[in-house]
């Protein structure tokens, strides 16, 4: 779970004081370092929890310094980068990174859509849009849709065709 607190807590405020409500932007890297080493300098930083719905949270370095972090809100340079490493002998691989970290564990889902050559038959088919009920009915649809133009492109021409 800290992993993933790091990959989306990228907004840190640094906090000096009790009367230091607003706080000063900071790098979220210098709150980990602190979060990290604390314990080295006689620091126990304390992470906790403010409010999990906003994603915001207090990483209590000692009696004067805290820092607050949020994840970014949307729209304010929330950045996603998806990198297919498209092997043409081996499976397809796919690392999801977001605001530059890695992004791993339960809330990442991946679909990869590989026909091969030539090889969407209604077996094939059948296996892409067997998907999960958990999966959002958007990505669904597009994975229908894809599937079923490899298919009917690739193996099966009569448009007749359901798989």
């Amino acid at each position: 779970m800290l992993a993933q607190l790091r990959g989306t807590l990228t907004q840190a405020t640094r906090h000096n004081g009790f009367r230091d409500v607003d706080g000063t932007p900071a790098p979220a890297a210098e709150t980990w370092e602190h979060f990290d080493n604390g314990h080295t300098r006689g620091d126990r930083p304390l992470l906790r929890e403010l409010d999990a719905r906003a994603g915001v949270y207090e990483l209590r370095v000692n009696g004067r310094l805290r820092y607050e972090l949020r994840r970014a809100a949307a729209g304010s340079g929330h950045r996603i980068d998806v990198v297919v490493d498209r092997d043409p002998d081996n499976d397809t691989g796919v690392t999801v990174y977001i605001n530059g970290a890695k992004a791993t564990g339960p809330g990442v889902h991946v679909h990869v859509l590989d026909p091969g050559r030539g090889e969407a038959d209604h077996e094939w088919l059948a296996s892409q849009v067997d998907l999960d009920d958990a999966v959002p009915v958007a990505v669904r649809s597009e994975i229908t849709v894809l599937a079923q133009a490899y298919h009917r492109s690739r193996y099966c021409p009569q448009p007749e065709c359901d798989g």
